[in-house]
């Protein structure tokens, strides 16, 4: 099987960034020319188009609750170049807003509490929580701070 067949198969089951085609045609020791080649070919044919996989993985994360900080950060992990990662998420359609999605997620961190119930200590304590969460889905500190603020000190 050439570089190209071997390509396409690994592209039948998803899709994969330019950088990830490469990784993968270089671990199945392919030269350099037969995996530019290859790539070359399935990227004229759109088969690999990183501006196209970026707007769907923005897509899909935004729809698992992910902030946008944590998605770019996984798009980079996957070799796509920042300039495109940008491109991609001004040309979406429907960016939600990072606040309103971080006070959704926040919220049902504070519901399991009685926050009249609480003292100074646990409300820090309940904010560094929230701040956490929030932060280890992708959003910026200043959103998650924010968030965290405004749901204990109601």
């Amino acid at each position: 099987m050439n570089a190209r067949e071997k390509a396409a198969a690994y592209l039948s089951r998803g899709s994969k960034t330019r950088w990830q085609v490469i990784k993968y045609l270089r671990d199945k020791g392919y030269d350099e020319s037969d995996i530019e080649d290859a790539v070359s070919e399935l990227m004229e044919y759109h088969f690999i188009d990183d501006l196209n996989f970026s707007k769907m993985y923005f897509e899909l994360g935004f729809d698992k609750g992910r902030g946008a900080l944590r998605i770019k950060r996984e798009l980079s992990e996957k070799g796509v170049d920042q300039d495109i990662i940008e491109e991609a998420l001004s040309e979406l359609e429907e960016v939600p807003d990072q606040y309103e999605m971080a006070m959704e997620i926040g919220g049902k961190v504070v519901s399991d509490y009685d926050l009249q119930a609480l003292d100074y200590n646990e409300k820090q304590k309940l904010m560094a929580k929230i701040v956490r969460k929030l932060a280890g889905r992708g959003f910026s500190a200043d959103v998650s701070y924010s968030v965290a603020k405004s749901l204990v000190n109601r």
